[in-house]
């Protein structure tokens, strides 16, 4: 039997109170008496306990080496947990370990039962852990909160980014899960291929594939379109499959809806369907009653568990990324935002090679969450907030890549590092007062500099959520190229040899372009920022993006680290 929504939070709740070393009393036996009974539960508990026990261990190997006398080690953090969880290991693993082989893990979770959603609040969907603002778009209907797997069609309308408002218009899914919350309160969980249309703040349209809707009671009447007709939320969980052909299935799980059936030359069909039941209408929109079908539809549960899966599997891609540009001999500088301390005043150089370590000196900036759960950021007030920094050498080539989040643009310059520009080479690189990526470089013997800049990188629609920003310079070829977010923005030739030096720099600030009414200063986060000595080809850049880029983890399903 499967887990209904209210059960699955409640199991959430129980379970990662036992993984805090918080449970007890009526309801650790609650917990006992719940996985003795349900294989569901069992199931569910199994998988629970091998993520938290994963990101455990990840936790431990990822303590900095200044940590390590002040804490226990791996092995004895492990054994209280096992301590702790093994009167309900005994419960649960007999009956339990017969289904670890029949099933995949995915499987777990597609018997109908569902998991809290990555939404601080777990009917909305939203991730409060993020502490990235959804732009403001007076034209949005919806919002993309939850996605796995996800890949859109070439032809699809909108390609939007986790946490991007989306305008009426039409979503199209070759394959993949996505959650689109409608700002009235309704979401859905789309299964690809798809092809889903948003009309309003409480109203779209499927013109095929599976969908599953859940409509809180300040959502009602809530309304999806389908070739055969309206179906109208009475405050219900409901499923819909529609064929290319037009063919329509509807299962209510929870509630009632309201079908409203085309003209078929003699009167409207209308039709409540209560929670349990099921209908088919075929290619001439007549109605028939089905049986609710064995496996439930994807909803925010499934999609949870699959996107905390892969934002697992891409952490430790980015992990390894992050090892191999450390131990690049070629990098000079490579700052990760990881690991540090909330009360560190020094921004750790991450590059490994030997003489090449140099650290940063924070000067009023706060740590804050980067671009993923459990990933640090600085935030810089725009004001008067820097990273003080030296790089005494001179780079033929270089190559400049960086996170940025920012919360305003300013009508001066946004620096990400800027140089002292007493020194021929000086480097500056940023964004100018229209949004556009610029580098400019001190030529020598005198105060001109060679500028390039990019078309406009920041609309609005980028500000406030996290872009990739890369800059190469290309000595041999004589070629300066910029990129956002992984593809080639603007290539221009180089006006001349000239080495860059960022001696003296300072990140998110600069002297050299402020006014009486504006100081030169970026207001937002930078996380991650890398310097290297060449210039990386356009491939090397994607891959900065794609293995480096957000995604949302949810937190009621992340294990407080020890």
């Amino acid at each position: 039997m499967s887990l209904s929504d209210q059960e699955i939070l409640e199991l959430h709740e129980l379970l990662d109170a036992l993984v805090e070393n918080n449970l007890a009393g009526e309801r650790f036996r609650r917990l006992e008496d719940w996985l003795t009974e349900s294989e569901a539960a069992r199931c569910y508990y199994v998988r629970f306990m091998e993520m938290s026990a994963g990101l455990s261990h990840y936790a431990e190997e990822r303590l900095s080496d200044e940590d390590v006398d002040d804490r226990e080690s791996p092995d004895q953090d492990e054994g209280k947990l096992i301590r702790f969880v093994r009167p309900l290991l005994a419960v649960a693993a007999v009956l339990a370990l017969g289904f670890l082989f029949l099933s995949s893990p995915l499987d777990f979770f597609r018997d109908g039962s569902e998991n809290v959603s990555q939404t601080a609040d777990s009917s909305s969907g939203k991730d409060s852990s993020n502490n990235s603002s959804i732009p403001f778009d007076a034209e949005a209907v919806g919002v993309l909160t939850l996605a796995a797997g996800l890949e859109w069609a070439a032809d699809s309308e909108y390609r939007p980014d986790l946490q991007e408002p989306i305008r009426p218009g039409k979503l199209k899914l070759k394959s993949g899960l996505a959650q689109i919350e409608f700002l009235q309160g309704a979401y859905v969980v789309l299964e690809g291929p798809v092809e889903f249309e948003l009309k309003t703040s409480n109203e779209g349209n499927l013109h095929y594939g599976k969908l599953r809707a859940n409509v809180p009671q300040v959502a009602v009447g809530f309304t999806i379109d389908t070739p055969r007709g309206k179906v109208v939320d009475l405050g219900t969980e409901f499923g819909l499959n529609v064929k290319k052909d037009g063919i329509t299935e509807i299962y209510v799980y929870v509630g009632k809806v309201l079908f409203e059936g085309r003209d078929r030359g003699v009167e409207l069909a209308f039709e409540e369907i209560e929670a349990g039941e099921a209908v088919y209408i075929n290619d001439k929109g007549e109605l028939s009653w089905i049986d609710m079908p064995s496996e439930a539809f994807f909803g925010t549960a499934d999609l949870s568990n699959r996107s905390m899966e892969e934002a697992q599997r891409r952490h430790a891609a980015w992990i390894d990324l992050s090892n191999e540009l450390a131990s690049d001999a070629r990098t000079a500088l490579y700052f990760s935002f990881d690991d540090h301390r909330s009360w560190s005043r020094m921004l750790r150089d991450d590059a490994k090679s030997e003489g090449k370590r140099h650290d940063g000196a924070i000067v009023g900036c706060e740590w804050s969450k980067g671009r993923w759960v459990g990933k640090g950021a600085l935030s810089f007030d725009g004001e008067n907030d820097r990273v003080h920094i030296d790089l005494p050498d001179h780079l033929e080539s270089a190559t400049l890549a960086a996170w940025v989040r920012l919360e305003t643009l300013g009508s001066v310059m946004t620096p990400i590092i800027c140089a002292d520009h007493s020194s021929a080479g000086a480097g500056f690189w940023g964004i100018d007062g229209e949004g556009r990526l610029v580098l400019r470089a001190k030529a020598m013997q005198t105060n001109a500099f060679d500028t390039y800049v990019s078309s406009v990188a920041f609309s609005k629609e980028r500000i406030g959520r996290w872009v990739h920003l890369a800059t190469t310079y290309d000595a041999g070829n004589r070629m300066v190229s910029h990129y956002v977010n992984g593809r080639p923005f603007s290539r221009e030739k180089m006006k001349r040899e000239l080495s860059l030096l960022f001696a003296k720099s300072e990140l998110g600030y600069s002297r050299y372009f402020s006014t009486d009414r504006e100081v030169s200063a970026l207001h937002g986060s930078i996380d991650e920022f890398s310097l290297h000595e060449r210039a990386f080809e356009e491939e090397e850049i994607r891959r900065l993006y794609e293995i480096g880029r957000p995604y949302a983890m949810p937190p009621r399903l992340v294990p407080a680290f020890p």
